[in-house]
């Protein structure tokens, strides 16, 4: 993103993140949240051999075979996962993988803030899965052990916390026409605070612009401004 970068003082998670071995199954009324897993290979083949699911995706095409499968999901694994904090999504009565999301990097290139992004099977869209993942990976997000830091953040996505420093913040971007995504970020409190343009990296699309909303989602603050 074009415009001023500033150096800020903030809080980000303590590096290396937390390993698998550590990270917390979470459970909602409909969801069960976990590390994926080597044996998950298959599953998320399957959820990336649909167009529908990877079509805002970096690549905007479906996998090629599980090779580059396994190399996605790698991502996920070890020692990736020092640095990205992702979970698939499963039905906890069928065991069946529906999604998958998370912080895939911890210095977004557009704002420097960590990135969050998701994908779901088509099937399953429409009934709010995507807002219920979110809201309990956000709270294990927020739980996190953090450390005081200094780091180079967009301008436009400082905001000014109780005392001199900056409120952490959470990014995520989404395509200009993705209403969708926009309707499920709003639900979670994020703001929008940037619309630009950059090279598509879509094969089919490669080098055309294209218009993407940023969206933070600042550290929650009880009424006192101290962090809950």
């Amino acid at each position: 993103m074009e415009g001023p970068w500033a150096f800020v003082e903030t809080t980000l998670p303590h590096m290396p993140l937390l390993p698998i071995s550590q990270r917390l199954l979470i459970r909602t009324e409909r969801l069960l949240i976990r590390p994926m897993r080597d044996d998950d290979l298959q599953a998320y083949h399957e959820l990336r051999l649909q167009p529908e699911a990877m079509a805002c995706s970096r690549q905007g095409r479906p996998d090629h075979d599980i090779e580059e499968t396994r190399s996605a999901l790698n991502q996920f694994l070890s020692p990736h996962s020092d640095e990205t904090f992702l979970y698939g999504v499963f039905l906890p009565s069928t065991g069946e993988l529906i999604g998958e999301g998370g912080v895939h990097t911890l210095e977004s290139s557009s704002c420097g803030w960590p990135e969050i992004g998701y994908r779901f099977r088509k099937e399953v869209w429409g009934r709010g899965y995507a807002t219920e993942f979110l809201r309990a990976f956000l709270k294990a997000w927020w739980d996190l052990p953090r450390n005081h830091t200094k780091i180079r953040v967009h301008s436009s996505s400082i905001q000014k916390g109780s005392n001199s420093n900056a409120v952490e913040q959470i990014h995520a971007n989404t395509d200009l026409d993705n209403i969708g995504s926009q309707k499920v970020l709003a639900k979670l409190g994020f703001i929008q605070f940037s619309k630009y343009t950059v090279a598509d990296t879509q094969e089919d699309k490669l080098g055309e612009p294209l218009e993407l909303i940023g969206h933070r989602l600042p550290f929650p603050e009880d009424d006192s401004g101290n962090r809950e």
